[in-house]
């Protein structure tokens, strides 16, 4: 895995397209989450990047809204 990948705490940081493959769902839920604030993405320049932690979080029920 590369460093480029890894955020400051050391999970590693993921593409909407990567988020949208793991949660099994298109690219345009992914942003539909973020949108209703079930996912926290962060803008890096103009690159949106999702915690892996915080999407499998998701999936486990661990999300911000429940599932």
């Amino acid at each position: 895995m590369n460093e480029e990948n890894k955020s400051e705490n050391g999970g590693e940081a993921l593409r909407v397209k990567e988020a949208a493959a793991i949660l099994k769902v298109s690219p345009r839920t992914v942003w539909r989450m973020i949108e209703d604030g079930q996912l926290t993405a962060r803008r890096i320049r103009r690159c949106t990047r999702l915690l892996r932690s915080q999407v499998l979080g998701y999936l486990n029920g661990n999300g911000k809204i429940g599932v």
